[in-house]
């Protein structure tokens, strides 16, 4: 458990540390408004560049810790909430414990896109092989990625 703790520790602070993270003054205003029109109630946010047109921002809504996508323009693309493995839907459950039978959860967003909908994205392990992996709603494998050891 402490092994996991310190692998989750250092991803997160190598995330900041090869993010590019913004001022506001290098945040296009358009991105800026559609996240306060779209998380008026979202604290906190720190921007960073996501690509050479796509602004991200991290922050809290509530309790909730959440990252957001946009455009240059301010076009909304993406929502990642973290949840809980239980908050899953029972036939996103059914299916990873099917195609993960003794694989660990470590850690479920919710991916809400303008053009997909909502899927699940789950990183999962198993001694030395883990996996990222997204499901639709409906509980269909999308996306499985080998992460590295």
């Amino acid at each position: 458990m402490k092994k996991l703790t310190l692998i989750l520790i250092a991803s997160i602070v190598a995330s900041f540390c090869f993010a590019q993270k913004l001022t506001m003054d290098k945040v296009p205003s358009a991105c800026a408004n559609t996240f306060k029109q779209k998380f008026s109630n979202g604290s906190q946010p720190g921007w960073s560049r996501a690509g050479k047109d796509a602004f991200e921002v991290e922050f809290f809504n509530g309790k909730k810790r959440q990252s957001a996508l946009f455009d240059s323009t301010g076009k909304w693309l993406e929502t990642e909430t973290e949840i809980n493995y239980n908050a899953i839907p029972m036939k996103v459950q059914n299916a990873f414990q099917k195609e993960f039978e003794g694989f660990n959860v470590q850690e479920v967003y919710e991916i809400e896109t303008f053009d997909k909908g909502i899927n699940y994205a789950i990183t999962t392990f198993k001694g030395t092989k883990n996996y990222d992996v997204v499901f639709s709603a409906k509980g269909e494998l999308l996306k499985k990625e080998e992460g590295a050891e």
